[in-house]
């Protein structure tokens, strides 16, 4: 999520579906309570999830 691929993107690397992809960010986004994948990824990386911002 981090990566800042699209949907269709991420879905063509592991060669997923875009559904089950959207899936399972919607589950990632409820476990996270985020409702945008830059709210997902700030509150995964506050929880120590991920590494530091890659803008810094």
């Amino acid at each position: 999520m981090p990566s800042n691929l699209s949907t269709p993107e991420i879905a063509a690397e592991p060669y997923l579906s875009v559904n089950t992809v959207r899936t399972h960010i919607r589950h990632i986004y409820a476990k996270l309570g985020g409702h945008t994948r830059s709210e997902a990824v700030d509150r995964a990386r506050s929880l120590g999830l991920l590494g530091g911002s890659p803008r810094s």
